[in-house]
C-alpha cells in the first residue's frame, strides 16, 4: 500500500496518504498500550508506556470518535504538555478534519520540542502546502529528509512543493529520490515518475522526460495512476482517462494531468479549463489540487506583469 492517495493509493491526498499508517497501524498500536513512535518520529518506541488518558484517546480514535479522543489528549496534556503520544493524536485529528492551521500549530509544537521528530516535520510541512505556504512547507520537508530516512514520502511531498515554487530541477531530484525510496521500502508507486517527467518538460529537458515516461509506461499496472501514463503516451485521449475514475481525489488527479500535458503542448486555454476546474471544485486532499492552484496563481501574476 503506497501513500499517494494516502488511502488506496496512499491515503494519496495529501491528508489522505498516510491514513491506512496512522489509523490503522499506529492508532491499533497506540490503542493497544504496545508501542509509540521515537523522538525520531520514524520508529516505535517499546519503551515507552502510554498514560491512561492518551491509550483511551487512540482507542477512541481507532472507534471513530475524534472528539471523544480529542478530549482524552487534552486531558493528558494537561497532566504532562510534552507527552508526545498525546500531541502527535491532537495532531493527527486536526490532519483528519483539515483544520490545517491548527495541525500546522499542533506539529509546530512538537518539532519545538522534539527536533529531530521528521514524522511530526513531515506533517507540518503538510498543513504548510495545503494553506499554500510553501516556504515553511519546504523548510518542513527538509527538515523531514535532513537524516535521508527511506520514506519515499518524505521525498515526494519534497517534490510536489518544488514543482509548486516552479522550481523545476529540484523537483525532478526529489521525484528521483523518492522513487528510489519507495523501491528501497518495497512500494510501487508511479507519482514520483508523473512528477519528474513534468518538472522535466517544465525545464525542457525533453530527453529526460521521454526517458521517465518510457520507465513509467515500463511499470505501469492496472490500477490508478496507470491511465494517466496511457493518456501521456497518446494511448488514450482525455475523455478516456476522465471515464477510469473511481472518485474525487482521481478525478482531481485526472483533470491536473489533462491541464499539464495541454500546458505543455501549448493549449493554454484548454489547459486553463482543467486546471481552474481543479481549483475550483477539485478535492483538497490531494497534491495535484495545491499544483493546480499554484499554476493558476502563476499564470495570473505574469498576466498582470504583462
Amino acid at each position: 500500500m503506497t501513500e499517494h492517495s494516502q488511502m488506496h493509493r496512499r491515503p494519496r491526498a495529501k491528508a489522505l496518504r498516510w491514513r491506512l499508517v496512522l489509523i490503522l497501524g499506529f492508532t491499533s498500536g497506540m490503542a493497544a498500550g504496545t508501542w509509540v513512535l521515537g523522538s525520531d518520529g520514524t520508529t516505535p518506541d517499546q519503551a515507552e508506556v502510554l498514560s491512561p488518558h492518551v491509550a483511551e484517546g487512540y482507542a477512541l480514535l481507532e472507534a471513530g470518535k475524534a472528539d471523544n479522543a480529542l478530549e482524552a489528549f487534552e486531558a493528558a496534556l494537561s497532566v504532562n504538555k510534552a507527552d508526545l503520544s498525546a500531541m502527535l493524536g491532537q495532531a493527527m485529528i486536526y490532519t483528519e478534519r483539515q483544520e490545517h492551521e491548527e495541525a500546522f500549530t499542533a506539529y509546530n509544537s512538537i518539532v519545538q520540542a522534539f527536533p529531530q521528530h521528521a514524522f511530526a516535520w513531515n506533517r507540518r510541512g503538510l498543513a504548510a502546502f495545503n494553506l499554500e505556504d510553501f516556504d515553511e512547507a519546504l523548510n518542513s520537508f527538509e527538515k523531514a529528509t535532513q537524516s535521508q530516512p527511506v520514506n519515499g514520502f518524505f521525498y515526494e511531498s519534497l517534490a510536489w512543493t518544488h514543482m509548486c515554487r516552479g522550481e523545476f530541477s529540484e523537483a525532478a531530484d526529489s521525484a528521483k529520490t523518492a522513487s528510489l525510496m519507495y523501491d528501497r521500502e518495497g512500494e510501487a508507486t508511479l507519482y514520483p515518475l508523473l512528477i519528474a517527467y513534468f518538472a522535466y518538460v517544465e525545464s525542457e529537458d525533453y530527453a529526460n522526460a521521454r526517458r521517465t515516461l518510457a520507465y513509467a509506461e515500463k511499470n505501469r499496472s492496472s490500477v490508478w495512476p496507470s491511465p494517466v501514463i496511457d493518456h501521456l503516451t497518446n494511448r488514450i485521449d482525455a475523455n478516456e482517462l476522465i471515464s477510469f475514475v473511481t472518485d474525487t481525489a482521481e478525478e482531481t488527479e485526472a483533470h491536473t494531468y489533462i491541464g499539464l500535458k495541454l500546458k505543455a503542448l501549448g493549449d493554454l486555454e484548454n489547459s486553463n479549463r482543467h486546471l481552474n476546474w481543479v481549483s475550483r471544485q477539485g478535492d483538497p486532499r490531494v497534491f495535484e489540487y495545491t499544483l493546480a492552484r499554484s499554476i493558476n496563481l502563476q499564470t495570473s501574476v505574469a498576466l498582470l506583469e504583462r
